[in-house]
């Protein structure tokens, strides 16, 4: 079983402000004993070869990503090109994936309230999605992961745990375990068999907290998740 997260940011990221580099990611990543890291950030691709290579000197293999955002919306795809920028329609995303069948979407947290959440979106193009995001985001009274996991299994389609980390010291919060050889085409392959298991439990609401400021957003929308 390989260790994997495919959703986290790094400095580089046009949106949030990360104050740690890739190169710092890579290293706590073979600290804490991955073998398989995306880099997710919003809108830009910032995986390159010599990354690459830096992650394979420390006994990672990184895979590109993007957080990507159409219609307001975000979307993880994992292994692509520099040309996912273009993207910004979901018609374009449909085409994408048929140009470049080894790559990966995740709908991240899916039915959270922020606007930047897919909701009825991920229903009406749940064709395009291979796997769905089990949010580190939640605690043992408030769960907005529960309507996710519901349509996972309505349309027989993944469930993957990612931290969405934003400090490297959450970068364990959740996790993907996968069946599966090292290699590229053999993990996306194997997301997309379900050969996975998911390691994650519910965090505290001040880890939340910070991280919702981190990404620049108010207090206000703290409130409006997790009101009681």
């Amino acid at each position: 079983m390989l260790k994997c997260q495919f959703h986290v940011h790094t400095s580089g990221d046009p949106v949030d402000h990360i104050p740690y580099s890739p190169q710092d990611l890579i290293k706590r990543a073979q600290q804490l004993n991955y073998d398989v890291i995306a880099i997710t950030c919003h809108n830009k691709v910032v995986f390159t070869k010599a990354l690459q290579n830096y992650a394979r000197e420390h006994n990672l293999i990184l895979i590109s990503g993007i957080e990507l955002e159409i219609d307001k919306k975000h979307i993880l795809v994992i292994n692509i090109d520099p040309d996912i920028e273009d993207v910004k329609t979901f018609k374009q995303l449909r085409a994408y994936k048929v140009a470049h069948p080894d790559c990966l979407i995740i709908a991240p947290h899916p039915f959270f309230p922020g606007k930047n959440c897919l909701k009825e979106k991920l229903i009406d193009n749940i064709d395009i999605f291979d796997a769905i995001e089990n949010s580190f985001c939640y605690t043992t009274t408030k769960n907005y992961n529960k309507k996710a996991l519901t349509i996972a299994k309505n349309h027989n389609k993944p469930i993957v745990a990612t931290s969405d980390s934003h400090f490297l010291k959450n970068l364990d919060l959740g996790y993907t375990m996968v069946d599966s050889k090292k290699d590229i085409h053999s993990i996306i392959k194997a997301v997309k068999q379900n050969k996975i298991t998911i390691v994650h439990s519910p965090v505290g609401y001040l880890k939340i907290f910070k991280t919702i400021l981190v990404g620049g957003l108010s207090t206000l929308l703290f409130k409006k998740i997790f009101k009681a």
